[in-house]
């Protein structure tokens, strides 16, 4: 059988307005929408499209994000109440709790064995806290995912190449044995010691006792800083194997102006040396089973769509066309 790439969109990750709610904020959840179309543009029946937010599992996906966060927390959140927004706001915490089933949708399908490779262009938000919401984040999706990929035996891996540090999944896995790698800017947000240099250099932060890997660029970087990051990040997976790859595929390092300002300078090419990387070591090591969310992206109308189609599409077919050769071997 050849398994399609799962989508997992709604448009109630429209809804998705935070701040003020008037558009100004620099997260635009247009991107989500985007991102889907190009797919189902660019892969056709291949691609999978699926809701996040199913009536009949509602109850236990809200037990699984009360297993992940503060109860008390998750409560005030979906009930419109958080910092990362203005005032009472219950569409925004619906649709944050929709990003979160998503991810669980996403999941769901690769353990299933639907598909290799999942996306939920509004997953991995990747700074979120035990109680708190942080860097326009509010419920840690791949901490949950990874903890339950655990619980069900099996071994996962986190990368992020999201410009700013993945703190939060970092955090939240402590003590779990998960590793963690994160490629990111030294001196932004979030300004996390264990992590970033804070002081103008790329210097390695690694505690490889606790499995966390990190890796620093410096503004204005490019992909040739980008892809020896990748290179290094391929030997970590090689070191671990792990029997599936979890990816926060941020889009933010890409070079330009946009809503939070130009931060570095990654192309398509760096993005795609990166998903060719995810690739191979996903059918070295993982059957090809890949889960991937968006995580950040600040050019939300042309290049974070773009290079998270890019990211997605470069993966999902290098995983696909190996899948095929096996099934003709077999034949």
């Amino acid at each position: 059988m050849q398994q399609k790439l799962t989508v997992v969109y709604d448009d109630i990750y429209l809804d998705w307005k935070l701040g003020p709610g008037d558009g100004s904020h620099p997260t635009n959840p247009m991107r989500a929408k985007l991102a889907t179309e190009l797919l189902v543009a660019s892969l056709g029946k291949q691609v999978r499209v699926i809701k996040p937010n199913l009536k009949a599992r509602a109850k236990r996906d809200l037990a699984a994000l009360k297993q992940t966060h503060n109860p008390d927390y998750v409560d005030r959140t979906i009930s419109g109440e958080n910092s990362e927004w203005w005032g009472n706001k219950p569409s925004v915490g619906q649709a944050g709790f929709a990003m979160f089933q998503g991810t669980i949708r996403a999941l769901e399908s690769i353990l299933s064995g639907k598909s290799k490779v999942a996306f939920n262009p509004q997953g991995a938000k990747h700074h979120a806290r035990f109680d708190f919401g942080s860097g326009f984040c509010v419920f840690n999706d791949m901490a949950w995912a990874a903890k339950t990929l655990l619980d069900s035996g099996m071994r996962p891996l986190y990368i992020d190449w999201d410009i700013h540090a993945g703190d939060g999944v970092m955090h939240m896995l402590k003590g779990f044995g998960v590793p963690t790698i994160s490629i990111h800017n030294a001196m932004g947000y979030p300004g996390d010691r264990e992590m970033q240099t804070l002081d103008g250099t790329r210097a390695p932060k690694h505690d490889k006792a606790g499995h966390n890997y990190n890796f620093n660029v410096l503004e204005g970087d490019g992909d040739d800083v980008f892809k020896q990051y990748i290179d290094a990040a391929a030997g970590i997976v090689d070191e671990y194997q792990p029997n599936i790859i979890l990816v926060a595929a941020g889009a933010d390092g890409h070079t330009g102006v946009g809503n939070l300002g130009a931060i570095a300078n990654y192309t398509s090419d760096g993005f795609r040396y990166a998903a060719e990387m995810i690739a191979d070591k996903a059918l070295a090591y993982a059957d090809g089973r890949v889960l991937l969310g968006g995580a950040g992206g600040y050019q939300p109308l042309k290049e974070t769509p773009e290079t998270w189609a890019l990211v997605v599409e470069t993966i999902f077919s290098k995983v696909r066309q190996a899948n095929v050769a096996a099934i003709k071997k077999g034949a």
